[in-house]
């Protein structure tokens, strides 16, 4: 897991993100909205020792005041404070019950008090305030050491009254929201992530060569043309997708500058991956070059190519290898083209002993003399054994990698099978890729000179 990777997962699902985080934010602001609204309403009271004139005596008394005002707070959670107030205010709960509806805050270094109320009544919540303030006030002066005239020492007074708010306190539906929309956009970054880690198939170019370690010849986006079996490049040889196999024609034109490539195995891991398109479309691609190219079905458990040239299938390779009938006949050629197919025939009970006969060998070795290029259509390779048979016999082996399949795990396999069986693989396909939408309408739009 790199930087690039976590850019393309991000990329990939910020969809997931986003999902979660309105999921959380409506949820949240749900929630929210079937709370019961509470309201606060907040009293302030002063106190002050009531004795001495002298500066030394105020800051004697001051430095008292503060010492006492703990106990003053303890005060309002008691039932001497509280159950006066239950009674003017006519309430139907206790005094501890009462309480829970209470804060007290001293700011530090002062002789001041906060008495916050919080209910269910804005009006409620400044007169449940106000009377606790009241009644607090007539205890400490109650408690409090007297004066030689009997007055209280400590004095106390109301300096900010409640004032009922004109806004709920809780639930705070927007800052609800909020941390509801951002702890989903987080639970879904994650979740895009782990289903990024979890995915293991091989969906990019760059993936592929990572986990490959050979060459991509090209890549084949999705397309119409590729969904039926019919061959896209004679089809319509000037769309897009004509165009990225005639780009793996010319990759493979650098893959054998160092030696002879003319006889090419095309395979992929699993079934259903493509390989019997790639295998077809590439040969026409090869004939292109005016060259002549036969494309054998060699897939003789589940042939597929006389199905995509719209040929008979029921004579061919199997034929020809029991002498049956000569490969000129069994052989079909694609009019107005270069390339030949040889479908597979008949089904056989022995295919890998047939391919791996003598007689197999010799019939690729004295094609070779009449071709141009020579195309292999095979099994795959963690299926059946069949490409690995045929790797000494051809120069060079294609493996087809379907982005919406292809796991890695299937892919190093298949390429530790092929090495140790002796093949030479060439490279890569990367089939069923995601296309480039501005590419893809340059090639569907009529052009007028």
């Amino acid at each position: 897991m790199n930087l690039r990777f976590l850019i393309a997962s991000a990329r990939k699902f910020w969809w997931l993100a986003v999902l979660m985080a309105i999921i959380g934010a409506a949820g949240m602001f749900g929630y929210s909205s079937t709370q019961t609204p509470l309201f606060k309403a907040t009293t302030s009271l002063h106190f002050a020792l009531d004795r001495g004139a002298s500066a030394t005596d105020l800051n004697q008394g001051s430095a008292y005041t503060q010492s006492q005002m703990l106990s003053f707070a303890q005060l309002v959670q008691g039932s001497s404070v509280l159950e006066p107030v239950i009674d003017e205010l006519d309430l139907e709960t206790t005094p501890k019950g009462l309480a829970k509806s209470l804060q007290v805050s001293i700011p530090q270094d002062t002789v001041t008090m906060r008495i916050t109320a919080t209910t269910t009544d804005p009006r409620g919540s400044a007169a449940l305030a106000t009377s606790v303030g009241e009644h607090l006030i007539e205890e400490v002066q109650g408690v409090a050491p007297k004066n030689p005239d009997g007055t209280s020492t400590i004095t106390a007074v109301i300096y900010d009254d409640a004032v009922a708010p004109a806004f709920q306190t809780s639930p705070d539906k927007k800052k609800d929201a909020l941390l509801g929309g951002l702890v989903g956009g987080i639970a879904g970054a994650a979740a895009a992530l782990v289903v990024a880690l979890l995915d293991t198939r091989v969906r990019s170019e760059e993936t592929l060569a990572e986990a490959s370690r050979h060459p991509v010849l090209g890549v084949v986006t999705k397309s119409p043309l590729l969904s039926g079996r019919t061959i896209a490049m004679a089809q319509q040889p000037l769309s897009h997708t004509a165009e990225e196999f005639l780009r793996i024609r010319s990759a493979l034109t650098y893959a054998s500058v160092n030696s002879r490539v003319k006889v090419l195995l095309v395979t992929a891991c699993l079934p259903g991956e493509g390989k019997s398109t790639v295998s077809v479309n590439l040969a026409m691609a090869l004939a292109g070059k005016q060259d002549s190219v036969l494309l054998i079905d060699a897939d003789l458990r589940r042939p597929r190519a006389h199905e995509y040239a719209g040929i008979d299938g029921s004579v061919g390779l199997t034929n020809v290898l029991l002498h049956e009938v000569d490969v000129d006949i069994a052989k079909h050629r694609i009019r107005g083209t270069g390339l030949d197919i040889l479908p597979a025939g008949k089904i056989p009970p022995n295919p890998a002993e047939m391919l791996t006969s003598q007689r197999m060998a010799d019939l690729v070795a004295s094609m070779t003399d009449e071709y141009s290029y020579i195309v292999i259509d095979t099994p795959p390779v963690l299926s059946v054994a069949d490409a690995n048979l045929l790797a000494p016999i051809v120069d060079g082996v294609i493996l087809a990698v379907d982005a919406s399949k292809t796991r890695r795990a299937n892919l190093t396999r298949t390429m530790k099978t092929l090495e140790s069986g002796g093949a030479r693989i060439l490279g890569t396909v990367l089939n069923r890729a995601r296309g480039d939408s501005h590419r893809e309408k340059y090639y569907s739009e009529d052009l007028v000179d």
